[in-house]
């Protein structure tokens, strides 16, 4: 029998019935029993949940909030050293912990105002294909590109 859950009514602008389910690319790193790979979509994920929480402090505390009911309900089981290795695996701008005894009154706004945070891209490396791959490729016919893009 899973454990019910009951989510606070958080204030500010911050839902957390619309924001619990934009974790769930986190879950299976969140709810491993050690330490894990994060999933594909976790960082963008907990990226666009920083992004909510940026917009104000209230928003900030609203987010710490429904994170701490989801901690404190069991529901999910939360490997709190994986939980808390998030902000700093995807390069988040703020630290919103996923904790039971956070007190969300004391969680601010990073110094630096929200609308010039910088969210860093991911490095790609580049990748040199030689010039006679290019040459050795034959073009597509008009057909097979009709039939691919009709």
């Amino acid at each position: 029998m899973a454990a019910a859950m009951v989510l606070p009514n958080v204030g500010a602008d911050v839902v957390c019935q619309d924001l619990i389910p934009s974790l769930l690319p986190c879950l299976t790193y969140l709810t491993a029993p050690g330490p894990a790979q994060l999933g594909p979509g976790c960082c963008s994920a907990t990226l666009s949940i920083a992004e909510i929480a940026l917009q104000s402090q209230a928003d900030l505390q609203g987010v710490c909030t429904c994170f701490k009911s989801v901690a404190d309900s069991g529901a999910f089981h939360i490997n709190f050293g994986n939980a808390k290795a998030i902000t700093k695996l995807c390069n988040l701008p703020v630290n919103i912990p996923i904790d039971p005894s956070v007190d969300c009154r004391t969680i601010t706004l990073p110094k630096t105002p929200p609308s010039s945070v910088s969210f860093p891209a991911p490095a790609l490396a580049p990748s040199p294909v030689p010039s006679q791959v290019f040459d050795e490729l034959s073009p597509v016919p008009s057909q097979v590109f009709d039939e691919l893009f009709r």
